[in-house]
C-alpha cells in the first residue's frame, strides 16, 4: 500500500516536471517560429516608439539601453546583430552619425534602414542659429536631436515610423497607422493637460544638466538654461559657469535638474554655491527600467518640472510675506 502511494507520488511529480518544462519552452519561444519582422533600434526613445507602432506584430529590441546615445558607437558584435535584422530604426544622423555608414549591400544583408526623424524640422542649438551647415561646422553639433521630449514631435515621429514600416510590411500598414493615430491622440492629450499648468507658472526658466529639454521648453513657452551643451559630456566654460551661478542667485532658482546616468559634479557645485537643491529630470536617453511606457515616463518628467516651477512661485510669495 505504501509502495503504491510512493509510485503514484513519483508519477505525479514527473508529470509536474513535464508541465513546467513545457510551460518554460512556451514562454521562451522554444519550438515556435517567431512571426513578423525582426527590428533592431538604436536606443530607448526609438525602441519605445517602434514598440508602440508595431504592437505584437514584430520582434523589437535595442542595441544601446544602459546609457545615453551621445558619442555611442556600436561594437562589431552589435553591428553584426544590426545587419542580421530585417529592419534597423534610428533617430537621426544628427545624433547617430554612425548609422549613416551602414551599408547592407556590402554585408550581403537584406536590412532596411529607417531614419525615424526623416523630414522633421530640427531646431538649431541655441547660439548656433546663424551658422550654416557649409561653414565647416559638423551638422551633428549644429542641430538639437532631442525631439522625443516634445509630445507632438513624438506623434510626428510615430507617423513617420508607421509609414516606413507600412512600406516594408504592406499587410500590416493599416495596423501601424492605427497605432500611430492612437499614439498621436495620447500625445495631444498630454499637451492639453500640461499647457495650463505651465502657463500659470510665473517662473519660466529652469536649469538642467545638459540642454536636452529645448523642445519641451519651446512647446510650453518655457526657457531652458543648460549647464552643459547638447551632450552631457560637454563641460561649461568658466564664463558660462559663472553666468549660470549668477542667474541662479539673481532669479532665486530653487532647483537644478540633473540626470540619472551622468556625473552631477558641476550641478552639485552650483547648488552648493547658490543654495539650490538638486533633483532628477530624466532626458530618457537610457532605458529607465520600469514598467511604464515612454509617454508615462515623459509625463513623470513634465509633472516634476511643473511642480518645481509652481513651488518657486509659492516660495517667493512666502518670502515676500515674511519681509512685509
Amino acid at each position: 500500500m505504501f509502495g503504491r502511494k510512493l509510485r503514484a507520488l513519483g508519477i505525479g511529480f514527473v508529470c509536474l516536471l513535464l508541465l513546467v518544462a513545457f510551460g518554460s519552452q512556451k514562454s521562451s519561444g522554444a519550438g515556435s517560429t517567431k512571426k513578423g519582422l525582426k527590428i533592431v533600434t538604436s536606443f530607448y526613445p526609438v525602441y519605445s516608439l517602434v514598440k508602440e507602432i508595431s504592437g505584437d506584430r514584430n520582434e523589437v529590441w535595442m542595441v544601446q539601453s544602459g546609457a545615453g546615445i551621445h558619442d555611442y558607437e556600436p561594437s562589431a558584435k552589435e553591428t553584426a546583430q544590426i545587419y542580421d535584422a530585417d529592419v534597423f530604426v534610428y533617430h537621426s544622423q544628427t545624433l547617430e552619425s554612425w548609422a549613416g555608414r551602414l551599408d547592407p549591400s556590402l554585408q550581403d544583408s537584406k536590412l532596411r534602414v529607417i531614419e525615424a526623424s526623416k523630414g522633421m524640422e530640427l531646431d538649431k542649438v541655441a547660439g548656433l542659429e546663424d551658422i550654416e551647415d557649409t561653414e565647416g561646422k559638423d551638422a551633428k553639433h549644429l542641430y538639437d536631436p532631442h525631439t522625443w521630449m516634445d509630445p507632438l514631435k513624438i506623434a510626428e515621429e510615430g507617423k513617420i515610423i508607421a509609414q516606413e514600416l507600412g512600406d516594408i510590411d504592406p499587410e500590416n500598414r493599416s495596423y501601424y497607422e492605427a497605432n500611430a493615430q492612437k499614439l498621436a491622440k495620447r500625445c495631444e492629450a498630454l499637451v492639453d493637460k500640461y499647457q495650463p499648468l505651465f502657463e500659470k507658472a510665473t517662473q519660466k526658466t529652469f536649469v538642467t544638466q545638459h540642454t536636452a529639454f529645448s523642445y519641451l521648453a519651446k512647446r510650453f513657452g518655457l526657457k531652458q538654461l543648460g549647464i552643459a551643451g547638447i551632450s552631457p559630456e560637454q563641460e561649461p566654460t568658466a564664463r558660462q559657469l559663472a553666468e549660470i551661478q549668477q542667474f541662479v542667485k539673481d532669479y532665486q532658482v530653487q532647483t537644478i535638474f540633473v540626470e540619472k546616468h551622468t556625473s552631477s559634479k558641476v550641478a552639485d557645485s552650483i547648488a552648493k554655491t547658490t543654495g539650490a537643491k538638486v533633483k532628477v529630470l530624466d532626458p530618457l536617453e537610457a532605458d529607465p527600467e520600469n514598467n511604464k511606457d515612454f509617454l508615462e515616463n515623459l509625463e513623470e518628467n513634465m509633472a516634476s518640472l511643473a511642480k518645481e516651477l509652481q513651488e518657486w512661485v509659492k516660495k517667493k510669495w512666502r518670502k515676500k510675506q515674511q519681509l512685509d
